[in-house]
């Protein structure tokens, strides 16, 4: 199932939250790796190096949500390309899109 994501201020962290992405530091650096459970001591620690923004887990897509979500993605790539040329790179282009979005080979 697809996780759904939230981003929430440093200072509305509460310990028990569930990192939903690796949290990085300026220098590229991983301080902490998704699904990390965050406690006092590591939303402290995270202050400390200047972190102001993180992206928790809020939740898990049920299978119908996740195909709702997939339909409205190919009506709306379907809509972007619909004045689409022959060319080879736009039809890159768009599978690549597609690939990225609906999971499709390129």
């Amino acid at each position: 199932m697809t996780i759904i994501h939230k981003q929430v201020a440093l200072q509305d962290a509460e310990p028990g939250m569930v990192l939903s992405d690796d949290l990085f530091d300026s220098q590229g650096q991983t301080l902490l790796p998704a699904g990390a459970t965050l406690t006092e001591q590591t939303i402290a620690s995270l202050a400390r190096h200047e972190v102001e923004w993180l992206r928790i887990e809020a939740g898990r897509m049920s299978p119908e949500e996740e195909a709702a979500q997939r339909a409205h993605y190919a009506q709306r790539i379907a809509h972007l390309f619909r004045h689409q040329d022959d060319s080879p790179a736009a039809a890159l282009l768009h599978a690549y899109i597609r690939k990225y979005r609906l999971g499709e080979e390129a």
